[in-house]
């Protein structure tokens, strides 16, 4: 039931995003199927699903079909972990199965771009593995801020916390913010995809359901990042609160793409190792000593 939910609001998202493009750039988004196009994604996706699949005679036909899948199936694994309120199963180092699943994402990526055999989607997957390995290092080390506050690697525990971690660690949430913006690919660290010079990047060769598949793991990634991000943080506000908190994230996502432009390839990557990564190792030394 989650995973199906999770499916159904990873379309509903898409649809959303591209209406609030749509408004920030002073244009409609879709609006023709249904009312004002909410059931756009049920269009999108049948005619994804439907068109015929073209796979290029240069590629590594096996790989090329398993890559978006695999892609899929690690974005929707984290909701095996779902913090909840009234949890089904509990997970003693649910933090550990994060963070393995997160670093093997790069995996896929770059098998997407490899097996197509195409110049621009190597490069593209390749751009993508050093740009995702670069952050992960920042990431991780602001991951670890909010588990010094509650001693464990259990998610649940940090809905059980009375803890407001968001008052001892906000710089830590402005660094892990910017850190999975650029984990998820999204503006301005989208240069996976970026359109002037790559045509698409990783996935510029696959396209109907593959793509649908490559496309509804990477919403489904913001929103899974959004509501942990909510976990981590916000953990001991209530689930009403909490679930107002993950809305929140999402949309940010969303207007940080519709307010800034790109940055330069080499701007992201010095950003990275020479500001990000000695913030937040200084970050977590403070935390620990304190």
């Amino acid at each position: 039931m989650t995973f199906l939910f999770m499916l159904m609001s990873t379309a509903f998202f898409i649809v959303i995003e591209r209406k609030i493009l749509g408004m920030a750039q002073l244009r409609q988004g879709p609006n023709k199927p249904s009312l004002k196009g909410l059931l756009v994604f049920l269009a999108d996706g049948v005619k994804l699903f439907t068109k015929g699949l073209l796979i290029p005679n240069s590629a590594n036909k096996m790989l090329f079909i398993t890559a978006p899948v695999f892609m899929f199936v690690l974005s929707f694994g984290v909701w095996i972990i779902f913090p909840s309120p009234f949890p089904v199963e509990y997970y003693k180092y649910s933090v550990l199965y994060f963070l393995a699943l997160s670093g093997t994402n790069v995996f896929a990526i770059i098998l997407v771009g490899w097996s197509s055999n195409s110049s621009y989607a190597m490069l593209g997957s390749m751009r993508a593995i050093a740009q995702s390995i670069s952050y992960e290092v920042a990431m991780f080390t602001v991951f670890m801020c909010p588990l010094l506050l509650i001693f464990g690697f259990e998610f649940q525990r940090m809905l059980d916390d009375p803890v407001t971690t968001w008052v001892y660690c906000s710089s830590s949430l402005v660094m892990w913010f910017i850190s999975i913006l650029a984990e998820t690919n999204r503006a301005p660290f989208d240069f996976v995809e970026g359109e002037s010079e790559l045509v698409a990047g990783f996935h510029v060769e696959v396209g109907g359901g593959l793509f649908a598949l490559i496309a509804l793991a990477e919403y489904g990634a913001i929103i899974g990042m959004s509501v942990f991000t909510a976990v981590l943080f916000f953990g001991g506000v209530g689930s009403l609160v909490l679930l107002m908190v993950v809305l929140g994230i999402c949309y940010l996502f969303i207007l940080v793409r519709a307010a800034t432009p790109r940055y330069r390839y080499d701007m992201l990557m010095d950003f990275c190792w020479t500001k990000l990564l000695p913030l937040a190792m200084c970050n977590f030394l403070f935390i620990m000593v304190w």
